[in-house]
């Protein structure tokens, strides 16, 4: 059984408890960040997997729950070829953790896409965007900033996560750790995500058509994000895992720019 598996029937009980050992594999994830000696400890090869384990609880029971203390056992207990992967591997699992939660309540769908908007917002608004991300103001002032903003207006894992990618950032951006929990979410379901920018909002018809298109050619069901950017002019980028499709008139002048470049 997998580190996923296990901790999704460590949670299939209650959506409360879901959320509970998310919080606490993201508490202890953060922990572990910054103390190289004790990531160390608990990945050494030399030790063996028992020990190791050991160790974890020795140091986490009594301060968090038995089902994070469950998956924790067994995360230290695999073998890392990276001290730092322990730690990302804790840190998606907490993540995971909320995503279940949402999904027991039936609230997944809405989770992921309150999470888009949000990224959204704060894509549109430099000042909000700098406090946010203003590493040197104090951590609960950029956490109660989030709560006002989602708090009583979304559903309280996107709350949560939201928090997380803001303090966290583990994929280096704000966009980034959103898009990579975005993308978590549509895996679930066994879905991908493709975001399509556009001058104008689309039509729901057209809408419609364009994600049936995208599905066919990724090969599975695609959730597609709308995003309305009136610099692009005419046409429609479309991104979709590591593929961009460039059709606006800037993308086709630029293409056209560099191919008369290369025939000269």
């Amino acid at each position: 059984m997998d580190l996923a598996e296990q901790l999704a029937n460590a949670v299939a009980q209650s959506s409360e408890q879901a959320g509970a050992t998310g919080d606490a594999l993201i508490a202890v994830a953060g922990f572990l960040s910054s103390r190289a000696s004790l990531r160390r400890s608990l990945t050494d090869a030399g030790r063996s997997a028992e020990s190791r384990e050991s160790l974890a609880r020795e140091l986490f029971g009594g301060k968090i729950d038995e089902s994070a203390l469950d998956v924790l056992g067994s995360a230290v207990g695999a073998r890392w070829a990276r001290t730092s992967e322990l730690v990302s591997t804790l840190f998606e699992l907490g993540v995971l953790a909320h995503l279940l939660s949402a999904e027991s309540r039936g609230a997944l769908d809405v989770v992921e896409d309150e999470l888009f908007r949000f990224g959204q917002t704060v894509g549109n608004e430099s000042g909000l965007r700098s406090a946010l991300l203003d590493r040197s103001a104090p951590e609960q002032a950029r956490r109660q900033l989030v709560r006002t903003l989602l708090e009583g207006k979304a559903q309280p894992e996107t709350v949560r996560l939201a928090e997380y990618a803001v303090l966290e950032r583990r994929e280096g951006s704000l966009d980034k750790e959103l898009d990579r929990i975005i993308e978590l979410a549509a895996a679930r379901r066994r879905r991908t995500v493709a975001v399509a920018r556009v001058a104008r909002p689309l039509s729901d018809e057209h809408r419609e058509r364009l994600q049936r298109a995208l599905s066919t050619q990724a090969g599975m069901e695609v959730q597609l994000n709308v995003v309305v950017e009136p610099d692009v002019v005419g046409g429609i980028k479309v991104e979709i895992g590591d593929e961009v499709v460039d059709g606006t008139v800037i993308g086709r002048l630029e293409d056209a720019r560099r191919r008369l470049a290369a025939s000269r």
